[in-house]
């Protein structure tokens, strides 16, 4: 498999309540920091191998003004609040721009303390369009990946157990994703498309999200 499941994203409209409510449930929120330029803004709970963002619109008209945060509004108006898109890790990113046929993005976010965060991604818009598509994303630093944390959530979750997407076409959801279906993604097919649902593993049992 040439391709591993490591971002799911909740659209959330206040990102303290998000927070909050994760906490509740026993996971470790730690600060994402702002898109600059893009009028959104982020928390992240990593599980080392890949990540749940939550992530809001703190600025409609930044957020209006740009082509990377137009999307995010549309979704939101779409959809509203909820599980939105999903991303997988390539190993090749350059091969997979080139197979999807969409260009590599460098992307940025800043952290409170300052810190710039940066990766490179393709087909984010499209996956935001069409939510049943994931997006491709990978990070030049290692030690800037998101997921990456020894921390341990108090309610012992160690990540992803099961992501369900629902794609209208199973051939089209293939050529996408290159052939085959990332580990921990269930596709079935239906409408509307887009993500379903995520559950968490935990010593206690499966946790749902979203």
């Amino acid at each position: 498999m040439d391709a591993r499941l490591v971002q799911v994203i909740v659209l959330v409209t206040d990102l303290s309540e998000a927070r909050r409510r994760m906490e509740a449930l026993g996971l470790i929120v730690l600060e994402g920091g702002r898109h600059p330029g893009r009028g959104t803004a982020n928390v992240i709970v990593p599980f080392g191998e890949h990540y749940l963002e939550l992530l809001a619109v703190i600025d409609e008209t930044e957020a209006l003004s740009s082509p990377q945060g137009r999307p995010v509004v549309s979704a939101l108006s779409r959809r509203g609040p909820g599980l939105a898109r999903w991303s997988v890790e390539p190993l090749d990113l350059e091969a997979t721009a080139t197979r999807v046929g969409h260009p590599i993005e460098r992307r940025h976010r800043v952290l409170p303390d300052g810190t710039d965060v940066a990766w490179r991604s393709v087909a984010v818009d499209t996956a935001w369009a069409e939510p049943w598509r994931c997006a491709f994303m990978t990070w030049d630093d290692p030690e800037r990946h998101p997921a990456r944390t020894a921390l341990v959530h108090p309610n012992g979750a160690t990540g992803f157990s099961r992501l369900d997407v629902v794609a209208p076409d199973r051939a089209l959801a293939l050529d996408w994703l290159g052939g085959e279906i990332p580990p921990g993604v269930a596709m079935t097919l239906g409408s509307p498309p887009g993500v379903r649902s995520l559950t968490l593993s935990s010593p206690g049992g499966e946790i749902p999200i979203g």
